[in-house]
């Protein structure tokens, strides 16, 4: 396992608690750690960590411990005290819960370029749904990951809000792991799975809560502070491209023009950026595609008819041309080799 990449660098203590709580379960944080270069002390300190290190621990643990809610047992232990560092100092401090959350969206790369955070009105204006997309390519087994953050983002809201703003909804990309009456308990709503997205729905009116105890002086020294280190750092026009495409990849408006649009782009300005950086639109929507096509595969029991629609087919004879263009088998071969527990087949067959 290789070092952290710096542009997917987890500003975020998301391994806080990781070794004890591994320890209580009856491993070894210390091998496991080992294996991915860092040590137990890298679990409390910001940037020491990868966004592959942390996903990859996340199911080592899960797996080697059998604990199939790792994730969401981590979530609770950390409750979201100091974790999310200087967003999460900015969320604390915000006005409301809906400027809370406007400025996980806006300010995200202070957590990570790794992921992207959007906020959007459902369709009935009812709820206003929070979804968090992890960006890092080629690891669909991100599931014990994604559960923790979901949960944190539940607790957190809880937290900063005494308790009157909650999850009502909740969505997993991913089948259930745990019974579904688990989820219930850790999140105390309904939760959704299979869903085409990642992500936490809360009440509209919600939006306007008041923050407990929120200090101004404290939420602009922290903006500012954002702000300032990311024009050091800012994600690849490729990377803002990834996050679109996956919120939109199963909807008719997922084209290079939809997306330049979205990005503030000509769509020609967003080629030529693409270009520069060694990648192009259609080879994105392919990656991302293709990631998801193993996710629902390997992590769901989905038919192949409903990922077809999830990844924005027609037909699923395009899910089964795809499959065989991308990596050289049929879905029904890949879904069959991951439950043989086959090593997965990497990209161009």
């Amino acid at each position: 396992m290789d070092h952290a990449h710096a542009s997917h660098v987890l500003r975020a203590r998301l391994l806080r608690h990781f070794p004890a709580l591994v320890r209580e379960l009856g491993g070894c944080p210390e091998a496991m750690l080992d294996d991915v270069g860092l040590v137990a002390a890298d679990c409390d300190r910001e940037g020491t960590a990868s966004y592959e290190q942390w996903i990859w621990l996340m199911e080592r643990a899960a797996r080697d411990l059998a604990t199939i809610d790792f994730g969401m047992r981590l979530a609770v232990r950390q409750q979201g005290d100091g974790v999310y560092g200087k967003l999460g100092t900015a969320m604390r401090n915000s006005r409301t819960f809906g400027e809370a959350t406007t400025h996980a969206v806006i300010h995200n790369s202070a957590h990570s370029l790794a992921a992207r955070v959007w906020k959007e009105a459902t369709a009935s204006g009812r709820h206003v749904f929070l979804g968090h997309d992890v960006l890092v390519e080629a690891m669909p087994n991100r599931c014990q990951a994604v559960e923790q953050l979901l949960l944190l983002g539940h607790l957190g809201a809880m937290a900063i809000t005494g308790g009157r703003v909650r999850a009502r909804e909740v969505h997993f990309r991913h089948r259930n792991l745990a019974p579904a009456r688990a989820y219930r308990r850790y999140f105390g709503c309904d939760v959704r799975f299979c869903c085409t997205e990642d992500g936490v729905a809360f009440r509209a009116e919600d939006m306007a809560c008041p923050i407990l105890d929120p200090d101004a002086e404290t939420l602009a020294a922290v903006i500012a502070q954002i702000r300032k280190s990311s024009t050091r750092q800012r994600p690849t026009v490729s990377t803002l491209v990834r996050g679109m495409v996956m919120q939109r990849l199963w909807t008719s408006k997922c084209g290079s023009e939809d997306v330049a649009r979205l990005l503030a782009m000509h769509p020609r300005t967003l080629h030529r950026r693409l270009r520069d950086e060694g990648s192009s639109f259609q080879r994105i929507k392919d990656e991302v595609r293709c990631d998801h096509m193993l996710y629902y595969l390997e992590r769901t029991e989905l038919e192949l008819g409903a990922i077809s629609h999830k990844l924005g087919f027609s037909e699923q004879s395009a899910l089964s041309h795809f499959a065989r263009h991308m990596l050289d088998a049929s879905p029904s071969d890949l879904r069959a080799r991951a439950a043989r527990g086959a090593a997965p087949i990497p990209r161009g067959g």
